[in-house]
């Protein structure tokens, strides 16, 4: 009866750990993505969100949503770097503009001449994609994303554990501009995500 007592006791607290585990939360990301090297062009797209992770380090958040929890290698993955969670956390529920520069209109209009799209020093985040999962071998430069931001919620030390919002984000890869009617890999996402912040060893591997 005592062992009976025991293991009753013990399936709530297994239960709530697994709940609060590194790696678990709701969300999606899902578009439209062109990736002409690996034959895939759909406005459908889904990554299959199941892998929700945050680093925290000196006022920063990177957020991280993956299809698997393996190494970003082998992934497909959204990673939003946000540069000022003081700042943000007095912000939460307004949307935030991630700008790069030249914009992203601009850099399809003139191509390489009107220089490389770069996150600019006053966007609150910086959006980057990978999709090593989708198209394995090719590492496609979707590394500064423009677009709109807004967090409900965000990790600040002993205060909130709890990280959501939602976000709708543009990219293109600037190496393979050919003209503005062929302007190489491209995608266009929006989703959204929900989870707790907790600390592990999955949760800090960043690029």
């Amino acid at each position: 009866m005592e062992s009976l007592r025991t293991s009753i006791l013990i399936i709530p607290v297994v239960v709530a750990l697994a709940a609060c585990s590194t790696g678990a939360g709701d969300g999606e990301v899902r578009g439209s993505v062109s990736l002409p090297d690996c034959g895939l062009a759909r406005t459908d797209w889904n990554m299959g969100v199941d892998f929700f992770a945050a680093s925290y380090y000196e006022n920063t958040l990177a957020i991280r949503l993956q299809n698997t929890g393996q190494d970003q290698a082998f992934s497909d993955g959204l990673l939003i770097m946000v540069r000022d969670v003081e700042f943000v956390s007095k912000r939460l529920g307004e949307k935030l503009t991630i700008t790069v520069e030249p914009d992203i209109d601009t850099f399809v209009d003139a191509g390489p001449d009107a220089g490389i799209p770069v996150t600019t020093h006053g966007s609150p985040a910086r959006a980057t994609l990978y999709l090593n999962d989708s198209c394995p071998g090719n590492h496609y430069g979707f590394t500064d994303g423009e677009g709109e931001l807004t967090l409900d919620s965000i990790y600040v030390p002993d205060e909130e554990k709890r990280v959501a919002g939602s976000f709708k984000l543009r990219f293109v890869d600037p190496r393979s501009w050919k003209s503005s009617d062929d302007i190489g890999p491209h995608a266009e996402l929006e989703g959204d995500f929900d989870f707790n912040y907790a600390r592990g060893s999955p949760a800090q591997t960043f690029p």
